[in-house]
C-alpha cells in the first residue's frame, strides 16, 4: 500500500503542526492546517480561541467538508487537524496519525509557547478542548473519546518523550514499511 496522504491528529500541544512542518520539508508534500484557518477566522472576528463555541457551525462544517474532499481527490497532502484522521476514515491511501502526549508535558508546552505559568495554561488548554469537543458533539455527533481512539488511526505516536526527529523518522519509517 503506498500512501498519498497523512493526516496528523491529536490534542493540543501533541507537536501536531511541529509534525505537519517537519513532513513537509522532507516529503515536499502540500499542506493544509485546520486551526491556521479557525485562527484566522477567529482574529478576523476578534474572538478568542479558547471559546470555541464563538465558531459558527456553518465555517465548522465548511472547514470539515473541505477537509473530507481533499482527502478523496488525487495528489499527496498532509492535513493537520483534530477532525482529519476521522475525516480520513475508510480511506486506504490516507496514513492517519494520532499524536498523544502526558497531559502535564502538554500544559508546560502551552505555558511555554503561550509564556504563561503552568496552572493557567492547563486551565486554558482544558477549557478549549472541552469547548472544542462539546462544539463537534453538537454538530456531529462524535463523542470526544473517539478522537483519541486509537483503532481510528494506522499509527499511534507518543510523543512526551520524543523530540521532533524521532517522531518524523517513526513516520517515515512507517512510510516506507507500507510503500511498495
Amino acid at each position: 500500500m503506498k500512501y498519498t496522504k497523512i493526516t496528523i491528529s491529536g490534542k493540543i500541544c501533541t507537536g501536531k503542526t511541529t509534525l505537519l512542518e517537519k513532513l513537509q520539508q522532507k516529503l515536499r508534500w502540500p499542506t493544509f492546517l485546520t486551526g491556521k484557518l479557525f485562527r484566522e477566522y477567529i482574529k478576523k472576528d476578534h474572538l478568542t480561541l479558547e471559546k470555541a463555541e464563538e465558531q459558527n457551525e456553518i465555517l465548522t462544517k465548511k472547514v470539515d467538508n473541505q477537509v473530507k474532499d481533499m482527502l478523496k481527490s488525487p495528489g499527496n497532502l498532509i492535513v493537520d487537524g483534530w477532525m482529519s484522521g476521522l475525516s480520513a476514515r475508510g480511506l486506504n491511501d490516507v496514513l492517519k496519525v494520532l499524536l498523544v502526549c502526558d497531559d502535564g508535558i502538554r500544559y508546560q508546552r502551552y505555558a511555554d509557547r503561550e509564556n504563561m505559568p503552568f496552572d493557567d495554561a492547563a486551565k486554558k488548554v482544558e477549557e478549549r478542548q472541552t469547548n472544542w469537543f462539546d462544539k463537534i458533539k453538537s454538530i456531529h455527533q462524535i463523542e470526544a473519546k473517539e478522537f483519541t481512539d486509537e483503532k481510528n488511526y494506522d499509527l499511534v505516536i507518543d510523543t512526551s518523550n520524543m523530540n521532533p526527529e524521532m517522531v518524523i523518522d517513526k513516520v517515515i519509517s512507517y512510510i516506507k514499511q507500507y510503500s511498495v
